[in-house]
């Protein structure tokens, strides 16, 4: 068939435009129109002729309306976006696509989508998007690489072979898991364990969330609190409101600033390196571009308060200790909603404590949807939030909090911790926990 590189061939006359929009249209794309939405426009580039345009900061000002000229080196949306769509199609093609006798995907390294053609076992590829076509061996290189004639094996023998070549993969690799697990103790039933193999899983994309630091100092600038309904959608950069004398052009330019902390980042390093992670199923991504589908179909891992990403008013409502950090709403505390005995109601936090105490949580919750789970780790101040990271990843301390949750096959319950620490010079002690709640 002839490509449509050419604009006189129309777009709704070609196969593959067709394709796109049945997956723009299935249930894993309609819920995400960001993803829908790239998938279309740069199909649309390439169907037209125009892929030499794709890039990621093409991209980045056409589909994200990042300003023009923006600079992806600091700003990672299109490549975190090009990953989640990778995988979404994928899912696709795995589920309500797998009779598509026309596949899409978009290597890695490129925004271009290829093409393929299924045929009875041959995968013929569109010529106009994929320059490197997949070669089929000829039948004497079959013959060269397979010594005995197809018929020396017989069909029935065939299977019984596969069926013993599988078994005993199953019975090694078994076998081996068991010996690694033994000499790994860290990769045992431990309750560390049990939390990240609950927070990451091949099904579900679980997302890293540090805080924004950009929207902290804006919030100085302007003098007054920035709400989820103005955040997530992005209104509070499109009109500058300031509550003192501020110059509107200065914040403008902070707030297109991407800054976070280097304690959330070290975090979100580290989480990515703990033995449970899956890489390919893990994704970094900046609080600004969080949806609120995201606390329904992903797993999450938030860092940071609600004054450095809004996105905690989500959460909040479902946690038993709850950070209030807006000086302008009255004194800084965490609130414990249900005390148990021997527990305060009130925890105050002051930021000029003359001994350094310091308060931090950590929360382990069902998302919005009860399909995945999100860890938030909060603190007054950096140091807090980084106490309280080091005590959920260290493979210690929650160990020893929980230690009836190791040893066995018993699943982790969601729970909430208040932890205290002494700061001095910006450094937390080893957070020690005050209080804690187990769901039931």
């Amino acid at each position: 068939m002839t490509g449509v590189d050419s604009p006189l061939v129309p777009l709704e006359s070609d196969p593959r435009w067709r394709l796109i929009l049945r997956i723009a249209a299935s249930p894993g794309f309609v819920n995400s129109p960001r993803l829908s939405t790239f998938l279309v426009f740069v199909t649309r580039q390439s169907l037209s002729g125009e892929s030499g345009t794709l890039n990621e900061r093409t991209i980045g000002e056409m589909v994200f309306e990042r300003a023009p000229n923006y600079d992806p080196r600091d700003d990672n949306i299109v490549r975190s976006h090009a990953s989640r769509l990778r995988i979404r199609l994928q899912e696709y093609f795995d589920g309500e696509g797998a009779s598509e006798k026309l596949r899409v995907s978009i290597p890695r390294g490129s925004y271009v989508p290829i093409f393929e053609e299924l045929e009875p076992n041959v995968q013929k590829a569109w010529p106009s998007l994929a320059p490197v076509k997949p070669t089929v061996p000829s039948q004497e290189a079959r013959r060269e690489a397979d010594p005995l004639p197809a018929a020396a094996v017989r069909p029935r023998m065939s299977i019984f072979l596969a069926a013993a070549v599988l078994l005993a993969v199953a019975v090694v690799g078994s076998v081996s898991t068991l010996i690694y697990l033994g000499y790994h103790p860290s990769l045992q039933n431990t309750a560390t364990h049990k939390l990240w193999a609950q927070m990451f899983n091949r099904n579900q994309e679980t997302i890293i969330v540090p805080a924004d630091s950009s929207l902290v100092i804006t919030r100085l600038m302007v003098g007054h609190t920035i709400r989820l309904a103005d955040y997530a959608g992005g209104q509070y950069r499109q009109a500058t409101v300031c509550n003192k004398p501020c110059d509107p052009r200065m914040v403008e330019t902070v707030e297109s600033l991407r800054y976070t902390s280097m304690s959330d980042l070290e975090f979100a390093v580290k989480v990515t390196h703990i033995p449970e992670a899956i890489p390919d199923r893990t994704e970094i991504r900046y609080a600004r571009d969080l949806e609120l589908k995201d606390f329904k179909e992903s797993n999450l891992i938030l860092a940071g308060s609600e004054e450095a990403d809004p996105w905690m008013a989500v959460v909040s409502g479902q946690m038993n200790f709850v950070v209030h950090d807006d000086s302008d709403a009255g004194p800084l505390h965490v609130e414990n909603r249900n005390p148990k005995p021997g527990e305060k109601s009130d925890y105050p936090y002051d930021p000029h404590d003359g001994q350094h105490r310091g308060l931090a949580t950590i929360s382990f919750l069902p998302n919005l949807s009860g399909s995945g789970n999100i860890v938030v780790v909060q603190g007054f101040s950096l140091a807090g939030t980084q106490a309280a990271a080091e005590f959920v990843t260290n493979g210690r301390d929650l160990d020893a909090l929980f230690p009836a949750y190791s040893g066995n096959l018993a699943k982790l319950p969601h729970f909430e911790i208040l932890l205290t620490t002494v700061e001095i010079n910006g450094m937390a002690s080893r957070a020690v926990p005050l209080a804690w709640h187990v769901s039931p």
